[in-house]
């Protein structure tokens, strides 16, 4: 804890020195980088070699300060690193007021892992969501990015609300005598900030919104602490235990194929790399589920796989996702769009970012032989050992979960296919193309990082899993013989890139035939639009496109188009709905403000008076009428 103070002190230091020297930019990007790199490494070393190592059991290892501090760490470390580089790009006068915001976010989420008490834990969680909110509108001048931010806020202020409600009947001991209320209150609390389906809505827009370094720790580290909060003040007993695998399955099975859809049919890039976190979330999801779900039918072989899969899949999507986000950002501050439609050809460009950002793409789509893979495997074995143990409903849900997350990998490699054909291969397709900025180092050394990390962790996950829980051989097992094949994927790749690679060709290499043109340009490309259309026709039952359409005319044809527009199903079919509900109501409270200082009165008066008989009533309650 000793050290976790230093820390933050050291994080709150350098956050309000940088804001000092705002107006030397340079300064203050340094300042605010190294501050906060020096403070990470020292909890690094502190973590690995000072914490103590915790046999765990199966319950208390999803409780462990380590799962959720390691992507802080990791991601923080890289994020501060790339900042400097993004800020000059794209931002250069934020430098000072990104650093006190974003080392104050970074020490609010190392606390919110270490506290075990309910009121610290939601005080620094609501620091959490205040600091978080500043960098989401970092872009004062943006209509949209405003917007977002305060969508954003409101989510978390609403989650923090229900947790209090939750504070209250823990600490006043009625959660025996209203467990289902007690529940909802955590899910929909801790929920809002993992971005379950339905309670996602923020992520959307907030994500897009905020810089890439912000999106990258949000996404890949401050989500998934909604499941550490969630774990670490559920109770054991197994009404709780059922009550969560089942809510955790289903959600997770829903938002793990409703996300990667909604990813499909986005245009912008970070909205693709959001809604594909609302993916991921869905996959940890159903791994912890089908945990907890083991736990509480007395299988001791589901949780070992189902929670060991589901940390395993926080740490890779930490790591790939916040390559993605980087590499986003690095195609912003070059190209300054992220309209798919209107990129292309950045391979040529950017040449590093868009390799790197091809490799983290398929990865997170959880192909062998990268990262994503092995937290995957861990999940589909605590699926179909469901199906073989278990009878009824279980063995229903299971198949179900092993069935989606198939699904979800399969869209998931189409989605990613045409992100990255979309931005780096074919031709450019707009100006922003031809005129994008060079690469810079400080872009492409922080993923470079993040790869490199994303491609041992095959390698280090069985020594990870024994690191953080030391009863875990059976899992260990699986896993040195996953990395047996991952061997056996990797040599046989190696030799055919070598052998392809050893002469160069200084022959010119020309296209075939091209329909008559010498040379294709970006009108005989498929859009990123155009290439998903098909799957995305064939799912319009969920998605709901809105299309416009104007078809070619006449003999020689000059004029054609189709754009499609695809609303958030849950904003469109749930939230929509509720906030009409809403607005009709207030319409009618609004006759109210009528603007006579005595009807105000009367309003007030009213009010206290309704507030000491519901305290008296609420007293007598308490006491037994005493």
């Amino acid at each position: 804890m000793e050290t976790l103070l230093f820390s933050t002190a050291l994080l709150a230091a350098g956050g309000i020195a940088s804001a000092v020297v705002r107006k030397a930019p340079d300064a203050a990007c340094r300042i605010g980088s190294w501050t906060t790199i020096a403070a990470l490494l020292i909890m690094v070393c502190q973590l690995i070699f000072f914490f103590p190592v915790e046999n765990c059991t199966e319950e208390s290892l999803i409780h462990s300060a380590k799962i959720y501090q390691l992507p802080i760490l990791v991601l923080g470390i890289c994020a501060s690193l790339y900042a400097p580089t993004y800020l000059k790009a794209h931002a250069k006068e934020q430098c000072g007021r990104f650093f006190l915001f974003y080392n104050l976010t970074v020490g609010a989420m190392l606390w919110v892992t270490m506290l075990q008490t309910m009121i610290p834990f939601l005080i620094a969680w609501e620091l959490m969501g205040l600091f978080s909110f500043f960098l989401v509108i970092s872009d004062k001048d943006s209509e949209k990015s405003r917007q977002a931010g305060w969508i954003y806020l409101l989510g978390c202020e609403a989650g923090g609300l229900l947790l209090m409600l939750a504070c209250v009947l823990q600490y006043k001991g009625l959660i025996q005598a209203h467990p289902l209320l007690y529940f909802i209150l955590l899910v929909l609390g801790f929920g809002l900030k993992a971005g379950f389906v339905l309670l996602h809505v923020w992520l959307p827009r907030a994500h897009p919104a905020a810089p890439a370094p912000v999106s990258a720790l949000m996404s890949g580290a401050m989500i998934v602490l909604g499941f550490c909060g969630l774990f670490r003040f559920l109770p054991q007993e197994t009404y709780f235990q059922m009550l969560c695998g089942w809510f955790l399955l289903i959600a997770g099975m829903i938002g793990a194929f409703g996300g990667i859809l909604c990813a499909m049919v986005q245009k912008d890039l970070k909205s693709l790399l959001a809604y594909s976190s609302v993916e991921n979330i869905g996959i940890i999801a159903m791994g912890f589920g089908l945990g907890c779900l083991g736990n509480a039918y007395n299988n001791s072989f589901i949780p070992m796989y189902g929670f060991a899969g589901a940390i395993l899949h926080i740490l890779n999507h930490a790591l790939l996702k916040g390559t993605l986000f980087l590499g986003a950002g690095t195609v912003l501050a070059t190209t300054h769009t992220l309209n798919m439609d209107q990129l292309g050809g950045l391979m040529k460009t950017l040449p590093r970012t868009g390799t790197l950002f091809t490799l983290a793409a398929v990865g997170i789509c959880g192909l062998p032989p990268f990262c994503a893979f092995t937290g995957e495997l861990l999940i589909y074995l605590a699926a179909f050992r469901a199906v073989i143990d278990c009878t009824g409903i279980f063995r229903t849900g299971a198949a179900a979960c092993a069935i989606v997350l198939a699904l979800t990998g399969a869209t998931a490699c189409a989605v990613f296919a045409k992100a990255v054909s979309g931005v780096f291969l074919g031709e450019g397709r707009s100006t922003h193309t031809r005129e994008c900025a060079p690469e810079q180092k400080g872009f492409y050394l922080p993923l470079y990082i993040l790869t490199i990390l994303s491609l041992l962790m095959p390698f280090w996950a069985d020594k990870l899993l024994s690191w953080i829980l030391m009863d875990s051989n059976f899992v260990c097992s699986i896993l040195e013989n996953n990395r047996r094949f991952i061997f056996c994927l990797l040599i046989p790749g190696i030799l055919i890139w070598f052998l392809r690679n050893r002469k160069k060709n200084s022959e010119r290499k020309v296209g075939t035939w091209d329909c008559g043109y010498a040379k294709p340009d970006a009108r005989m490309e498929y859009t990123p639009t155009a290439f998903v259309q098909p799957l995305a026709d064939l799912f319009n039952g969920f998605l709901h496109q809105k299309k416009t359409v104007k078809k070619p005319q006449g003999l020689f044809m000059k004029e054609g188009f189709m754009d499609t527009e695809t609303p958030d199903p849950g904003e469109r079919f749930f939230w929509e709905k509720i906030f009409c509900k809403i607005i009709a109501v207030t319409g009618k409270i609004h006759l109210f403000q009528s603007g006579y200082l005595h009807l105000y009165i009367l309003v007030m008066v009213l009010a206290v008076l309704l507030m000491l008989c519901a305290g008296f009533f609420g007293i007598n309650l308490f006491t037994g009428g005493k």
